[in-house]
């Protein structure tokens, strides 16, 4: 599944006929982002800045990890690291992780 954030930040690599039907093909749902998650995006988010984070690492990615945790979706990503220590009981997929 992916939710509307996922989406836009493929949006660059694909045309929009492309990605739809990339996502149709492979039975991705698109689903809506919980407004409890949103929630829990913006506390970890804050604990992130507070604890000194560059802004280098956005909100979306705070959104993304958020929404796995409440809906309990794995998450695959390039960066577990930058997903773990927010976001424990996400299951992680990477290259590190999933060869």
């Amino acid at each position: 599944m992916v939710n509307a954030i996922v989406w836009s930040e493929i949006a660059p690599s694909l045309d929009a006929r492309l990605l739809a039907a990339y996502a149709e093909e492979l039975d991705i749902d698109r689903v809506d982002l919980p407004f409890e998650a949103a929630y829990t995006a913006g506390l970890a988010h804050a604990r992130y800045r507070r604890a000194g984070g560059a802004r280098e690492r956005t909100l979306p990615d705070f959104l993304i990890g958020a929404h796995a945790s409440h809906g309990g979706h794995r998450l695959l990503t390039r960066d577990p690291s930058r997903y773990g220590g927010y976001f424990p009981s996400v299951e992680l997929l990477s290259p590190e992780t999933f060869p």
